[in-house]
């Protein structure tokens, strides 16, 4: 049961080297590996020549060269892949900036009206104006719209919970809403090498 320190091309296999490779390909059973050459294009299970880093030999023995270590071993590629994906906004975040946009406009042009008819048509002092416009800027302005939105979600995360479907960050409920399509593997699981 050692892990493998890096990424190695097999140059000597004794007792049918098996290595656990679940973590890379999401094979469940370990992989009988030989000293035979490859294919460079070959697809990551295919390469029987091979020990990744971070896998486990489960039987036999075997040498090989070094040839990646850290982010240039596989593992260190997709490490390197999930770190560099940008986080983007959900259909309710980008609705809600929307909405924000549009009631900034709205209270922007009731503000100048409000001026405009308390400064000239009714003959407010230039303080007593802007103080009026304040005021009704600040009422039209939904405070409350952050807190509804917080608990609609809460209430969809617990009608989840009840489906016995656990989710940890509240705008995940919307992106789940929205899914059309889950992409799973031929055990109908999402794999990470751990079960979530």
């Amino acid at each position: 049961g050692d892990r493998c320190p890096a990424d190695l091309r097999m140059i000597e296999v004794t007792g049918n080297c098996g290595i656990l490779e679940a973590m890379l390909t999401g094979e469940s059973n370990p992989i009988s590996k030989h000293t035979d050459v490859c294919l460079p294009q070959s697809a990551l299970g295919d390469r029987k020549n091979m020990a990744f880093s971070a896998t486990m030999v489960m039987t036999g023995q075997g040498k090989g060269v070094v040839c990646g270590t850290g982010d240039l071993a596989e593992i260190g590629k997709i490490s390197a892949m999930v770190s560099n994906v940008d986080s983007q906004k959900t259909n309710l975040m980008v609705q809600l900036e929307m909405f924000g946009r549009w009631i900034s406009v709205f209270v922007l042009i009731i503000a100048v009206i409000t001026f405009c008819v308390a400064y000239l048509v009714h003959d407010f002092e230039l303080g007593d104006a802007f103080k009026s416009t304040v005021a009704i800027a600040v009422a039209i302005i939904p405070e409350g719209l952050p807190a509804v939105v917080t608990i609609s979600l809460a209430l969809a995360m617990q009608m989840l919970a009840n489906n016995n479907a656990i989710i940890r960050q509240l705008p995940a409920v919307e992106t789940l809403g929205s899914v059309t399509v889950i992409c799973s593997d031929k055990t109908g699981t999402l794999t990470k090498n751990e079960m979530t």
